[in-house]
């Protein structure tokens, strides 16, 4: 059997499309780069690629595509190339190889970004980590790393490796088998990001979500946060705007480029996007107040909960007339204080951006403060991360809810 990879393919299983070279429903090429033959789909969840396993003169491969809406995205394809150029340079016994990039173009003129690799059938994790003799320590893994990829790439200042604690709380893993686990497994595929650099998605750790592109709001979907008696809720996060962000020094106007408007001008455009559709029926929503680095810490604090006040007067009039939403909250993070913070420069992608967060509660008398943080904590979404923000800290974590 071949697949079809055109997105806009009506039909992408059409029944023999292994003797065709061509697709029956679209009239894409069914032959990759003269040689992948696309066998089925692994992965589509994580918002920035595709996974699929491929055929290459019946030996399979693993063929990663980088999303249709990001691949117009430079920022996105940066990344991509890097992924693939961190992974060409992973030549090492016992890892995956990487075979190739290249471009796919549909009969439509959409160009898509790939990447292929070896397929391993991977055992039982834990199995296989037993039957490994080398343990060493996450310190040495990160070490060894280094050893393995470009210089300039790994010791960049900013570069953030997060070695995931797989099974078990063990101080030592098996080191080969860690990292061709991370290569193989299509959910952990885009692990190389963690040492490369983007100025749209900044340094991600292993578990951070890749925003999915809906118009110019950039969403990220539910994923479950557990509070301390592991009581759960879900929380997604939608970033209102990818072009407008807050004016320096100002708690209701946001800029792109030269153009400054109120906050309250969005509402138009969000609800031609369809924002209500895009939050999934929240019974809650929360509006998040952020503020830049630099200045009074009192008073950006302050003025950043005045921009979550703000925001909520814009989203109670969104979801007025949508029966799922029930509440309203606030969450004031304060001022942004992290990475090499410069005042008005965005140094993560969304230091400055207007967000709201939506609550759906799975168990009775969840303690949502503590299951949020959670969720923000193990999985956070692009570059975001909690300990940025001057409020961000557990003391001061907390949402204020709206009479």
């Amino acid at each position: 059997m071949s697949l079809c990879i055109n997105p806009d393919c009506p039909q992408p299983h059409y029944p023999n499309h292994h003797q065709d070279n061509f697709c029956k429903s679209c009239g894409s090429p069914l032959e990759l780069a003269g040689r992948y033959r696309v066998v089925s789909l692994l992965s589509d969840k994580n918002g920035y690629s595709k996974v699929y396993v491929a055929d290459k003169q019946n030996t399979p491969k693993i063929l990663k595509v980088l999303n249709e809406d990001l691949s117009n995205d430079p920022g996105a394809v940066e990344l991509f190339c890097q992924e693939a150029s961190l992974l060409k340079s992973l030549n090492y016994s016992g890892i995956p190889q990487f075979e190739g990039y290249f471009q796919y173009q549909t009969r439509n003129g959409l160009v898509l970004h790939c990447i292929v690799m070896d397929k391993i059938d991977q055992p039982d994790l834990d199995r296989w980590l037993e039957q490994q003799n080398h343990l060493i320590s996450p310190a040495a893994a990160v070490e060894w790393l280094k050893q393995l990829v470009p210089v300039n790439v790994v010791n960049n200042s900013a570069t953030h490796v997060t070695v995931p604690r797989l099974t078990k709380d063990s101080e030592a893993v098996p080191l080969k088998a860690l990292f061709a686990a991370l290569l193989v497994s299509f959910v952990l595929l885009s692990f190389t990001a963690l040492a490369t650099i983007s100025p749209r998605f900044g340094t991600l750790a292993t578990t951070a979500q890749f925003r999915q592109k809906k118009g110019t709001v950039d969403y990220f979907a539910y994923e479950k946060g557990r509070d301390s008696k592991g009581k759960i809720a879900q929380f997604n996060i939608a970033v209102l705007s990818n072009e407008y962000k807050w004016l320096a020094g100002s708690n209701f106007q946001v800029q792109s480029d030269d153009e400054v408007i109120s906050v309250e001008l969005l509402k138009l455009n969000l609800e031609q996007e369809g924002i209500q559709q895009i939050m999934e029926e929240p019974t809650e929503i929360i509006s998040v107040g952020v503020a830049s680095c630099g200045g009074n810490p009192v008073v950006e604090e302050r003025q950043a909960l005045e921009r979550s006040q703000q925001i909520q007067r814009l989203v109670t009039s969104l979801f007025s007339n949508t029966s799922s939403v029930q509440g309203y909250r606030l969450l004031n993070l304060g001022q942004f204080q992290g990475r090499n913070c410069q005042k008005n420069q965005d140094v993560t992608a969304y230091a400055r951006s207007v967000m709201i967060i939506g609550v759906k509660p799975e168990s009775e008398d969840v303690i949502l403060d503590e299951a949020l943080r959670d969720r923000l904590e193990n999985k956070p979404f692009a570059d975001f991360r909690l300990k940025d923000y001057s409020l961000g800290a557990r003391a001061s974590f907390k949402t204020i809810p709206s009479n």
